[in-house]
């Protein structure tokens, strides 16, 4: 429980707004009212709120009262924290108006960009359709290929077709790739656009069955060559088995070039000047933060523009946010660069989202004042309890030795996967698996999987990699070891499978875990810390809760 009111204490962080008024205010009457912290009441109406902004998997307690009276407990908790954190003047912190001041231009940039660019950028279905149509994803392609070693032997083989030689004997004799060579040079699978490598499907896409490529730098095992594709068969293939990715592709472009247009528009309303020679100050910094630049210096404008500048620390304070290093300011095109690419753009924009009255957008104040009082009272965990909570190397080994199940790997599923076009093929394949077939020739005969035939075309399926395979891994999570599953729809085919493994590895004692087991015991006393630290708290301020107001408010919400 300890734990749980941690979690909803901190948590709720950024879903509470509160003003410190003056302690000397009368209070309501005490009826109507169901705590007191300080001299600030909370009413029924407060509370109401806040609990409107809690999930119902944090909202813990055997019964609706139980519910309420935690959650009353944990706004308590947070206005002790707020009072504590305006006690300290947290607020004055460097660190803290260094953060807020990040927060605000990076949500009101995503406001700008998202009423700007975003919202304004359509993709209609004719434009899907001919980007669909245009980028040659209306076909999947059976490739055959001839890789030799220098561009020369390449163009050979390109004159040796053209004047007639047979493309597989041609393969088999000279091919360096060994996989398709013995096949004529047949691949032995239909490839979509998005599944071929980008220097391939560009050269081979727009070309007719039977037609050879120009040469296409290529690498296989380790060795690098030339290859010469032909096209040995086309299959047409549905707009949804791309869709996703045409739309992206549509979008990006197409916000891409509304943001130029619209950059273009405010360099010309704001005119920003570059000033040159105060470009090498930066070169002689030893740390990007500029601590070691005199005040009168670190105000001098880098950058000019209407109605504002950009001075040496406000620039050095956005390199050290993308994390830009002592040498690369020594470069002036390097700061030049980042100037005209990055931060002039950045502060445009802000001065653009101002000058439309963004920066008092309803939502916008909403946000930033949560977010305020959820960085003070992240700041004041860190001076009061984080910074003083250590870890020894006795700890950490303790930790690993009571929590193995914290040091062994997730369970992985190893599948040999066969990723196909076709639902019809997909089948086909599953028949011949349970029928006893060995999954990895016909993997390698079949799979447009890319890159999995250098592990004889094997996934290993686990929480990391879920991202990758979602419904190849939901497939497998009820399969037995030897066990056939799919067909899987994915965006890029049809998935059938074996199972050939399935487990989990305890991890042994190395540097590696023991770090991991130090940070689970730091991050375990903090928690614990924080709660007494919430605790003593209540001593320094005084707290009245009036339980009787809180089950009468329950009584009257279930009439």
């Amino acid at each position: 429980m300890l734990m749980q009111k941690y979690l909803l204490t901190f948590l709720m962080a950024a879903s509470l707004t509160i003003a410190f008024a003056d302690d000397s205010r009368p209070l309501p009457e005490a009826g109507s009212i169901l705590a007191i912290v300080g001299n600030e009441a909370i009413s029924p109406s407060e509370f109401k709120a806040f609990k409107s902004r809690v999930s119902a998997g944090m909202q813990v307690g055997e019964t609706p009262l139980e519910i309420d009276r935690n959650l009353l407990e944990a706004l308590i908790d947070m206005k002790l924290l707020l009072r504590e954190a305006h006690a300290q003047d947290i607020a004055s912190d460097p660190v803290f108006q260094k953060r807020m001041d990040e927060q605000v231009k990076s949500r009101l940039l995503k406001l700008y960009r998202k009423r700007q660019i975003v919202d304004k950028v359509l993709v209609t279905d004719e434009e899907l359709h001919r980007h669909y149509r245009a980028t040659h994803r209306d076909r999947a392609l059976r490739l055959g290929g001839i890789m030799v070693e220098t561009r020369e032997e390449a163009q050979q083989v390109v004159a040796a077709l053209e004047a007639g030689a047979d493309f597989q004997q041609l393969a088999r004799e000279r091919s360096l790739h060994q996989d398709t060579g013995e096949h004529g040079g047949d691949s032995g699978t239909y490839k979509l656009r998005d599944q071929t490598r980008p220097t391939i499907a560009e050269k081979v896409f727009h070309l007719e069955i039977g037609k050879i490529s120009e040469p296409v730098p290529f690498s296989y095992e380790g060795q690098k060559g030339y290859v010469v594709f032909k096209v040995l068969d086309a299959i047409s293939v549905p707009l949804e088995s791309s869709e996703q990715r045409i739309r992206e592709e549509l979008i990006s472009w197409k916000m891409a070039t509304r943001t130029q247009a619209l950059l273009d528009s405010l360099r010309e309303e704001y005119a920003p000047r570059i000033v040159y020679n105060r470009i090498p100050l930066l070169s002689r910094l030893e740390a990007v933060d500029g601590s070691d630049l005199a005040d009168s210096t670190a105000k001098k404008a880098l950058c000019t523009f209407k109605g504002g500048q950009i001075a040496l620390a406000d620039f050095l304070q956005n390199a050290q946010r993308i994390r830009i290093s002592p040498r690369e300011l020594a470069d002036s095109s390097r700061v030049v660069a980042l100037l005209k690419n990055i931060f002039i753009p950045e502060r445009l924009f802000l001065q653009e989202a101002k000058a439309l009255g963004l920066d008092q957008d309803p939502e916008l104040l909403d946000f930033l004042s949560r977010k305020r009082e959820e960085l003070l009272i992240s700041l004041l965990r860190q001076r009061e309890v984080d910074q003083h909570t250590t870890a020894s190397d006795e700890e950490a080994q303790a930790f690993f030795d009571a929590h193995p199940e914290k040091f062994t790997s997730p369970e992985t599923i190893v599948v040999t996967e066969i990723l196909v076009p076709s639902d019809s093929l997909a089948h086909r394949l599953k028949r011949e698996l349970q029928e006893g077939a060995d999954a990895t020739p016909l993997a390698v005969q079949h799979t447009m999987r890319e890159g999995s035939l250098h592990h004889s075309g094997n996934l290993r399926l686990n929480v990391y990699t879920q991202a990758f395979y979602p419904s190849i891994y939901e497939a497998a999570q009820h399969l037995e070891v030897g066990e056939v599953g799919g067909p899987v729809p994915t965006g890029e085919g049809y998935s059938v499978f074996r199972v050939i493994d399935r487990g989990r590895e305890k991890e042994s004692y190395n540097a590696d875990t023991q770090r991991r087991a130090r940070a689970y015991v730091k991050i375990d006393k903090a928690k614990r810390g924080y709660v007494h630290y919430v605790r003593d708290l209540r001593q320094k301020y005084s707290v009245t809760l009036f339980e009787e107001n809180v089950a009468e408010m329950q009584r009257l919400a279930e009439e």
